[in-house]
């Protein structure tokens, strides 16, 4: 893995958490327990700080990127699907990030929103807990209930990738060296 400080600030990484050796993490960032990075993901804490919560995911070719007047805080059990781009302020504990979503600077994302892949958040927008977000620039569609498919499957993806950070930890093998 590639993992850097920069200006005199050096990433602190559970123990716990799993970040693949394609992954690149650079200065100022933390990373709670049980983690996965996925390859390719990229993590710069070159600007401000970046907090990553317990049990979140960054997946593959993700990128989370601080900004001079923001930290950038990502709660726990959050999904940061493949190919997003996060500059936002905060995406609190259990929102799901689509895969090619961007999220832009000083955007809010809410306790359990789901933004909808390809969606982009506009700078200083703010969602509403339980919404689900879609479309450029993201809109309301709608607001998710406890026992709704949608809440059902992230909490499914959540915990696949909480499993995924052992899976690796333990058995991931390169096989061409």
């Amino acid at each position: 893995m590639a993992i850097y400080s920069l200006n005199g600030k050096t990433p602190e990484i559970h123990e716990s958490a799993y970040v693949h050796p394609q992954a690149s993490i650079v200065g100022d960032v933390k990373i709670g327990q049980r983690v996965f990075i996925a390859p390719m993901a990229s993590i710069r804490g070159d600007r401000g700080p970046i907090v990553i919560g317990d049990e979140t995911n960054v997946q593959d070719g993700a990128v989370v990127h601080s900004t001079d007047t923001y930290t950038t805080i990502i709660g726990k059990r959050v999904n940061i699907g493949h190919n997003a781009s996060v500059h936002g302020e905060q995406i609190e504990d259990d929102a799901a990030i689509g895969m090619n979503t961007v999220i832009m600077v000083g955007a809010k994302v809410a306790k359990r929103s789901l933004i909808g892949n390809g969606a982009v958040l506009h700078p200083k927008t703010a969602t509403e807990e339980d919404g689900v977000y879609a479309g450029v620039p993201a809109k309301l569609l709608r607001k998710m209930t406890s026992d709704d498919i949608a809440r059902k499957t992230i909490e499914k993806y959540v915990q696949s990738y909480v499993d995924n950070t052992e899976l690796f930890k333990k058995t991931l093998n390169r096989l061409d060296e």
